[in-house]
Parts: C-alpha cells; sequence; structure tokens
C-alpha cells in the first residue's frame, strides 16, 4: 500500500539553509586570502595527479580523448539499454577496444589499422589512461542511473509536486 500522507513542510529548514548559506559566504570573504591560497595549493596538487600521466605526444592525446568519446557513447548506449548487465558489458567493450587499439590481439592493432600510426605509449600509460577514461564515463553511467531512481522515486512518492 501507498502512504498516501504529506509530511509537513517547515520553513524552518530553508530559513536555516539560507543563513548557513549567507554565513559561509561571510567567512569564505572574511578570510579570502587564506581561502584563494588552499583553492591555489589544492589546484595544482590536482592538477598534477590528473594531468602528470598525460602524454606529450598530441597524437596520443587525441587518441585518448576519442577514446573517451567512443566510451562516453558506449555507457549512454548501455544506460539507455539497461542496467548493471549493460555496464558490465560497457566495461569489457571499453577495456577490449583500448587494449585493442594499443596492441591488438592477433591482428594489428586498430591505431596501425586505421593509419592513424601514432606513437606507441607505454604500456602503464596505456592502462592509466584507459582506467581513467572509464572510471569517468562510468562515473556518468552511474550518476545518470541515479537521477534516473531519484526521478521515478519522486514521482512515486510526490505525485502533486511535478
Amino acid at each position: 500500500m501507498v502512504d498516501t500522507t504529506r509530511r509537513s513542510r517547515s520553513l524552518l529548514g530553508p530559513v536555516l539553509g539560507g543563513l548557513a548559506l549567507i554565513a559561509v559566504l561571510i567567512a569564505g570573504i572574511f578570510f579570502r586570502s587564506e581561502v584563494w591560497t588552499a583553492a591555489k595549493a589544492v589546484g595544482r596538487a590536482f592538477n598534477t595527479w590528473l594531468f602528470d600521466w598525460v602524454p606529450e605526444h598530441p597524437g596520443q592525446g587525441a587518441a585518448i580523448i576519442g577514446f573517451a568519446v567512443v566510451a562516453f557513447v558506449i555507457n549512454w548506449i548501455a544506460h539507455v539499454r539497461g542496467r548493471l548487465r549493460a555496464w558490465v558489458f560497457a566495461l569489457v567493450v571499453e577495456a577490449g577496444l583500448w587494449a585493442l587499439f594499443w596492441y591488438g590481439l592477433l591482428i594489428p592493432s586498430l591505431n596501425e589499422l586505421f593509419g592513424l600510426n601514432i606513437e606507441k605509449m607505454t604500456a602503464g600509460v596505456v592502462i592509466l589512461s584507459g582506467a581513467i577514461v572509464i572510471a569517468v564515463t562510468g562515473a556518468l553511467f552511474w550518476f545518470l542511473e541515479m537521477r534516473e531512481e531519484w526521478r521515478k522515486y519522486r514521482r512515486r512518492h510526490n505525485v502533486d509536486d511535478d
């Protein structure tokens, strides 16, 4: 049986949330030099962590970006098609395509077959770049899944809010 009772909506939550946001804004302005210094330090550390592995050869960077686009499309199809099984299928296809692009298996690499002849990356960089692209596009997949489930939940429990 579906519970059709509505929870009371107090004004206290939005008021406290607004006051907290104002307090954070005031603190951010008051400590702006410290916040800016900390933000720059965190940004440099994140930038170093995220981009130090990226190869310096533009062709390799383009291959990684192209792989990200292909992985995004595969994950989108998996999202539209189904749930966990579709995502596992997408992971296997993405990892397989990335390995075939650089190394091939019983066939020439896709890099050679397409006539790109991009300078080969080391195995560690191939694995790391593939893992990062697959992780980012996989996170996008799970974000889409959570958003869809949240919308279903909201429609089930708050029909009159649409």
